[in-house]
């Protein structure tokens, strides 16, 4: 596949996650993490890997350029995910590890999703955060034509659009993560911020991904998102246009 881009989102204020490594517990402390940021205090894989680290050598956990998550070590390890099965979710297993070095998840992260092409910003160049749209309350005499303006800072925006992103990746009967409807539900609607990785080489490799330039944070500014079919394909379901109105953020701290 051609370059894409990655929405890669995160769950505010995480409970503490205490995982089991080779019969020994763990605490991911409790705070705000995306599924990848390459701040590592913010990082759910890091943290994973961090945690493992302690009890096996090669420790690693990595996204691969299919889009699923690889938990690896040097030696054979187990895992065993806690007992509300928030994290595992994120991650995108299905149940505890045992009997392997290396696993690689089933499901795609509801915290990660890839229309297949590359972002089209409406609002700003390619590679810029977006627009400044100043905050400023202007006024005019009706007496002598004097202005008065008050300005109160501002806020960041920009709209990203793809026009014709596969029905797989928008939204089937299913509901599966890896589908736009399922990462609007877990990130988009709720205010979740995410942020948007440029230039990914995606592919059905379990090589790992390259993540090297990203924009944001950003949160959607609108309460839904509009389902529709791409020009030319009406009466068909193979390709859907997706428009996400959104705004910069500043980062968690």
């Amino acid at each position: 596949m051609a370059q894409t881009c990655w929405l890669i989102g995160s769950i505010p204020n995480l409970s503490a996650q205490t995982v089991t490594i080779n019969g020994n517990a763990h605490v991911i402390t409790a705070r705000s993490r995306y599924l990848y940021h390459p701040t590592a205090n913010l990082s759910l894989l890091v943290q994973l890997q961090v945690a493992m680290a302690l009890e096996v050598a090669g420790a690693s956990v990595v996204l691969l350029r299919n889009r699923r998550v690889r938990i690896s070590a040097a030696a054979t390890f187990s895992l065993t995910w806690p007992a509300d099965n928030v994290l595992r979710n994120l991650f995108g297993f299905t149940g505890n590890l045992a009997g392997s070095s290396a696993y690689t998840a089933p499901l795609i992260s509801e915290l990660l999703w890839s229309p297949g092409l590359p972002e089209s910003p409406t609002m700003a160049p390619l590679g810029v955060v977006g627009h400044l749209k100043h905050q400023v309350f202007s006024s005019v005499s009706p007496f002598d034509g004097t202005r008065s303006t008050v300005a109160h800072g501002g806020r960041t925006l920009n709209e990203f659009k793809w026009q014709n992103v596969p029905t797989e990746r928008v939204q089937t009967d299913a509901a599966l993560a890896g589908e736009f409807a399922t990462w609007w539900a877990a990130v988009g609607v709720r205010g979740s911020r995410w942020q948007l990785w440029r230039l990914v080489d995606e592919d059905g490799s379990s090589s790992p991904v390259s993540l090297s330039t990203s924009l944001g944070p950003y949160v959607c500014t609108e309460p839904d998102w509009k389902f529709a079919r791409s020009a030319g394909l009406d009466w068909s379901d193979v390709f859907h246009p997706i428009a996400m109105p959104v705004e910069y953020v500043r980062e968690y701290t």
